[in-house]
């Protein structure tokens, strides 16, 4: 273990499906509180919205995302659309949605930056018992949820780099940095992690200063100081959306900014929700004007030829995911699902309970089927893609579901 004093890089990859955030979550009650599920993109009568039939309070909604309420199912009666957290809905909508049509507003392309880079942590050692697996972010207490105090081990998937915040909730204070895998955390950090960062790990030492984009690799991102003339704490984002939760520390806190040729940067001045009054930057800035130096909130990145995800591949799904869906042959509600346990399908992206029909499993991968919640009853293992469960008689009957990376 060791004391950080100072951050000196934080290296994160925000892009479709990053994050963990491409989905939103529904709370039963105000401020995030209270029982949750989460759903991707699509719509939803009053049955598949898990949550209930009026009983939804409050909304987290990333970037990226619209959600629209509806006072009665099928998506009739009043309406109402966000794009940003809702800590409580008002009097006129707290308990009174009915149906729910979420959507992603923009589209990052395919491919994506760090697809099949995460950490899979374990609440045991020697990676076992419950797990989850988180892609590079700032994940505070409250997204941990049950990792929350509870990770004895942990798999480092890419190069990465792991920054653990012991008894803390806020990403702050004392905590202990791992550049790979662990068996076991040591008696002053079992079960006392509470936030976590997740960080590129280039190997390679600090970023220092020299011209952007002249070395290797350092044109996929634009990065940013806290100090100018390119000093002092630094971040690197690639292109993606970050509000003033994902630039953290960096919020109102940037002075300078290396940007290569071809990246573009815009900047909303005094807003750390991506919106309002902004400023497009299109080439390094070594000491920013009064107008910007520490006003920044909330950033975009972008590729000057104007897709996001390193071009080419479409839509397609990232090939480090396992896709699980409602319907025979690869079709209806899917959703992704990174090595873990799901002990009900709401933890799976808020998928459908008993409606999975078939799924697609990458080389190396496994997935056990389990008829009951808590991985109860009978179960069923899967080794590759099947288009559907005609033979085996799994059709609509998984309660909860695990994944392993072989």
């Amino acid at each position: 273990m060791k004391r950080i004093i100072n951050l000196s890089l934080v290296l994160i990859f925000l892009c479709s499906g990053a994050f963990a955030q491409s989905y939103v979550t529904l709370h039963e009650d105000c401020n995030y509180s209270g029982k949750s599920y989460t759903l991707l993109a699509g719509t939803y009568n009053g049955y598949q919205m898990k949550i209930g039939n009026d009983r939804l309070s409050s909304i987290q909604i990333p970037y990226g995302f619209k959600v629209t309420i509806y006072e009665d199912d099928n998506y009739r009666g009043k309406s109402q659309t966000f794009t940003s957290n809702v800590a409580c809905l008002d009097a006129a909508w707290n308990d009174m949605a009915s149906s729910i049509v979420v959507e992603s507003t923009y589209n990052p392309g395919g491919g994506g930056y760090g697809q099949s880079d995460y950490v899979t942590f374990y609440n045991d050692t020697y990676n076992k018992g419950y797990s989850q697996s988180l892609r590079p972010g700032i994940y505070s207490g409250s997204q941990l949820g049950a990792l929350k105090y509870n990770i004895s081990s942990f798999k480092i998937n890419g190069n990465l780099r792991v920054k653990l915040y012991i008894n803390n909730e806020n990403n702050s204070g004392y905590s202990a940095v791992y550049d790979a895998s662990q068996s076991y955390l040591p008696d002053g950090q079992n079960d006392k992690v509470g936030s976590v960062t997740i960080e590129y790990y280039s190997g390679g030492g600090g970023i220092g200063g020299g011209n952007p984009g002249g070395g290797s690799g350092t044109n996929s991102y634009a990065s940013f100081y806290t100090e100018c003339s390119y000093e002092g704490n630094a971040i690197r984002l690639m292109p993606g959306y970050y509000d003033g939760n994902k630039l953290g520390l960096f919020k109102y806190n940037i002075s300078s900014v290396q940007i290569p040729s071809n990246l573009r940067v815009k900047v909303f001045i005094n807003n750390d929700n991506l919106y309002g009054q902004s400023t497009t930057v299109t080439e390094s800035i070594s000491c920013m004007d009064y107008n910007m130096k520490n006003k920044i909130g909330s950033i975009v990145v972008e590729e000057r030829r104007g897709n996001w995800g390193g071009g080419g591949g479409g839509n397609n799904p990232p090939a480090e995911n396992v896709i699980i869906y409602s319907d025979g042959y690869y079709k209806g509600q899917s959703a992704y699902l990174l090595p873990g346990t799901y002990s009900t399908m709401a933890q799976a992206s808020g998928f459908p309970d008993n409606a999975l029909s078939s799924l697609q499993v990458p080389p190396g991968y496994r997935v056990v089927l389990y008829e009951f919640e808590n991985f109860g009853g009978k179960s069923y293992t899967v080794n590759e893609s099947k288009s559907g469960f005609t033979i085996s008689g799994w059709n609509d009957r998984t309660s909860s579901i695990k994944v392993f990376r072989d």
